[in-house]
């Protein structure tokens, strides 16, 4: 009965190069860690109404502090509205990172705006941000698709 060892130990390498691939493969899908540092940012964003044919440009200034990130929105076009806003991390889940928005300052001689509605949703629910690495650069995808170089450029 020569076939019993030599069973045991096809069973034994195969465990092994199972247990072995299953570390591999968590180590290659780890998300970057959230960086100790300060970082800051700068992006333009803006919203298009096809029906109306309504558009509006805003600059939106970050910056991590203490594991929050504190956002600065301006327009370019005018120079009365300011929001300011806070995004605190609540929890990690399936390698995304979930936030809940607070608002600080809201200034506009506006009503109306596009932008509002963004607010509103930000408010109401928690969204989620998803740190990945492409080759040796980090990104940061969004729940509504954007798609963020990080860390953000000084």
């Amino acid at each position: 009965m020569r076939w019993k060892p030599a069973l045991n130990w096809k069973v034994a390498l195969f465990c092994f190069l199972l247990v072995a691939s299953a570390v591999a493969g968590l180590r290659v899908m780890q998300t970057p860690s959230i960086p100790q540092s300060n970082v800051e940012g700068f992006l333009q964003l803006g919203f298009y109404d096809l029906m109306s044919s309504r558009k509006e440009i805003y600059d939106s200034h970050m910056q991590t502090v203490n594991g929050s990130i504190l956002t600065t929105i301006t327009s370019p076009n005018d120079n009365r509205f300011v929001l300011k806003g806070k995004f605190t991390g609540i929890n990690e889940q399936n390698s995304r990172l979930f936030f809940s928005y607070t608002p600080i300052y809201y200034s506009t001689a506006q009503k109306g705006l596009m932008i509002d509605g963004l607010v509103d949703m930000l408010l109401h629910i928690n969204i989620w941000m998803q740190p990945l690495y492409v080759g040796n650069q980090q990104l940061v995808v969004g729940q509504s698709g954007a798609i963020f170089l990080y860390p953000l450029k000084k």
